[in-house]
């Protein structure tokens, strides 16, 4: 799957991006965007378990410098972050559809560079909309019960 990610982002791919990792879990995202050249990565993940692995693997793959992770919820942490991205992975459990809220927040925290690709993980059966506010939905595609849904923010 995260090959197929990455190939949607087309040659150069996640190259001196500066990525957020919403939803983070082990961190594999922006874990692979850093080994691919991404110039930094922010790491979003609730549990505190969790956040020492992506911290540990941040350290273990000589990213240490290039990345930090946040404990907390998404909505919140998306609040408070400094860095623009133009590149944001979120993957929340497939029960959860927090995408118009916290994409809403990134947006309107003005954390999103012009022509940032936002990309949704989720299930198959949840269509997201075409469009949210400042977002473009440019692609979508299935992979068995998994959707990918990318934007493109139009600021």
């Amino acid at each position: 799957m995260r090959l197929a990610l990455f190939s949607m982002l087309g040659p150069g791919g996640a190259e001196g991006r500066r990525v957020l990792d919403l939803y983070a879990g082990t961190g594999a995202f922006g874990l692979e965007a850093l080994s691919r050249g991404a110039a930094w990565a922010e790491f979003v993940e609730r549990d505190e378990k969790a956040c020492r692995a992506i911290r540990a693997a941040l350290a273990d793959l000589g990213f240490g410098e290039r990345g930090v992770v946040h404990r907390g919820a998404a909505a919140a942490v998306v609040r408070r972050l400094e860095a623009d991205f133009d590149l944001v992975f979120a993957d929340p459990p497939y029960d959860d559809d927090p995408f118009a809220e916290v994409f809403g927040l990134l947006v309107e925290s003005g954390r999103l560079v012009p022509g940032a690709r936002v990309i949704a993980e989720h299930s198959k059966r949840r269509v997201l909309p075409e469009a949210l506010p400042g977002l473009r939905q440019i692609d979508r595609r299935l992979y068995g019960d998994t959707a990918v849904t990318v934007y493109r923010f139009e600021g």
